[in-house]
């Protein structure tokens, strides 16, 4: 399959005749049982990369995707790249408002989308006039803008003609990432960054089985995807988390790697059914999206006592996934791992800007050829410093074997699951409200979500708001990520600065103790 994928950027233009070194591997949806070979992935994703070309798809065009994970999920992904085209990955979870927010960045001409998906926003996108012909992964009653995804030929094309299309650089992948200034921004990734990306190291290159349920309009989700195909891995996926039918999926299949986000460890750490299922086969943990403490770890590894590690990564949309990462044999506990292939990090004082040397903390700050080529209709002057590197906003240092560890953030984005809430988008909403005065909002921690976003708010004078309206309110205007999960506190006044800003940290020593998670 790596071969494929080299063909597919024209990195061995001749190599069709070793396309299927991997015969005897298989990509597995674990909820419907289906699985397909990757000889018949590859001929799949030829046949429809031809068909987007016979439908007037050109190179640079945008053809989104908007679906929960499943195999036509990644053929259509694959066959875009091939086509010249530009990928954007919708999150199926997205509130109208952001649906439209996110659709008015990347002005799809084109759309992939589940059944449920189409249900959900068909009528919504088509408000927009930006999306030409819809292409539906599962039968529906046709009409001129829509095709059904199985009337399109699949693996009838002859592998030795068919030809990729040349790209020479350019947008290959449009992520969309929440930053602290209001909605999702959409990353630009090229193609030699997502190239490089999914040649990272993987946490075993043994030829085992890896499940993953993390959606694959994530950066984590799309990028561990191609890298694990790259290669030539066993995958394993759902399109969500469900206890019971992770631990089955673990069972049936004899799943070696979990990819998995720190608030799913937690869950399997406090499952009463876990010794239900043969869980023996699970040797590798590999967790991002926020840190994982010892505390879970040691627990982790009571539950599953045949794991041998529990890696940890760090990265973000802007560096195409992982900027650190952990591999099999090569941790340190409370570490997030070494620096990847492509990226060139240093570490720098939050004022002077000097750069820092082992266990000095301050800000990470990263270069290279992984990473993106900034934001669609953003200047992005401002996020790069006078060397050329981005700002992560992150706090954390390295040692002296040049393992990283992450302390703090300095981006206000709050985490609920390792979903990105900007609390500005929040304040944006709830502003928009007559009773409401001010507001203010962060993240109460949680030892299941991380994070929970909680409201400080100043109400008009004499108007009467209760909490219960302020939830619903915003319920109904954000994705489930965002909800005020940590509920509602009315106060008389938000602290801020001389200049405006809203000092976060005074909020959070205003929380009360509060009851258990409003999960």
């Amino acid at each position: 399959m790596n071969q494929w994928f080299q063909t597919a950027h024209r990195f061995n233009p001749k190599a069709t005749s070793n396309l299927f070194f991997c015969e005897d591997n298989f990509d597995i949806d674990a909820a419907t049982k289906k699985k397909i070979t990757f000889e018949k992935l590859a001929r799949q994703i030829t046949s429809t990369a031809s068909c987007l070309k016979k439908l007037s798809v050109k190179q640079s065009d945008v053809v989104a995707i908007c679906s929960e994970n499943r195999i036509e999920y990644l053929i259509s992904a694959i066959a875009i790249f091939c086509s010249g085209a530009i990928l954007v990955c919708v999150n199926n979870g997205y509130s109208e408002d952001e649906m439209v927010h996110a659709l008015h960045i990347s002005k799809p001409k084109y759309m992939f989308m589940s059944l449920d998906a189409y249900n959900k926003y068909y009528k919504l996108i088509k408000s927009l006039t930006l999306v030409e012909k819809f292409i539906i992964f599962d039968n529906i009653s046709m009409n001129f803008e829509v095709i059904n995804f199985n009337d399109m030929p699949q693996g009838t094309l002859e592998m030795n003609i068919y030809e990729p299309t040349e790209v020479n650089g350019g947008t290959a992948l449009i992520l969309y990432s929440s930053g602290t200034t209001g909605l999702a921004k959409g990353a630009k990734i090229n193609h030699r960054s997502l190239i490089i990306a999914v040649q990272q190291p993987i946490p075993s290159k043994r030829n085992v089985v890896m499940l993953t349920i993390t959606p694959w309009s994530s950066t984590m989700g799309i990028v561990i995807l191609l890298r694990e195909l790259f290669y030539g891995k066993t995958i394993a996926f759902l399109p969500r988390f469900d206890e019971k039918l992770f631990l089955h999926t673990i069972q049936t299949y004899k799943v070696c790697i979990l990819t998995v986000a720190p608030p799913t460890i937690v869950t399997l750490c406090k499952s009463t059914i876990v010794n239900e299922f043969d869980i023996s086969s699970v040797e590798i943990i590999h967790s991002g999206g926020a840190p994982l403490n010892s505390t879970v770890i040691k627990e982790l590894k009571t539950r599953f006592p045949h794991v041998k590690s529990v890696l940890q990564g760090y990265g973000m949309t802007e560096t195409t996934g992982a900027l650190t990462a952990e591999v099999e044999n090569m941790s340190k506990e409370g570490s997030v791992g070494k620096i990847v292939c492509g990226n060139i990090i240093k570490i720098v004082d939050f004022e002077t800007r000097k750069i820092l040397g082992p266990g000095q903390v301050g800000e990470v700050c990263v270069k290279g050829p992984i990473l993106f080529d900034g934001y669609i209709g953003k200047d992005s002057k401002d996020d790069f410093d006078e060397d050329g590197f981005y700002k992560t906003g992150d706090i954390a240092y390295y040692d002296e074997d040049g393992f990283f560890y992450i302390v703090d953030r300095i981006k206000e984005l709050m985490k609920y699951k390792a979903w990105q809430v900007p609390p500005s988008e929040l304040e944006d909403l709830i502003m928009k409200l007559p009773t409401v005065k001010d507001v203010g909002v962060v993240g109460i921690p949680d030892s299941l979500a991380g994070e929970l976003p909680t409201a400080f708010i100043v109400k008009q004078p004499n108007m009467d708001v209760k909490e219960t309206d302020i939830v619903k309110y915003v319920n109904t205007k954000v994705s489930p990520w965002k909800r005020l999960r940590g509920g509602v506190i009315f106060v008389k006044e938000i602290p801020k600065t001389g200049s405006g800003k809203i000092l976060r940290r005074k909020l959070r020593d205003m929380i009360p103790k509060l009851p258990a998670s409003k999960l």
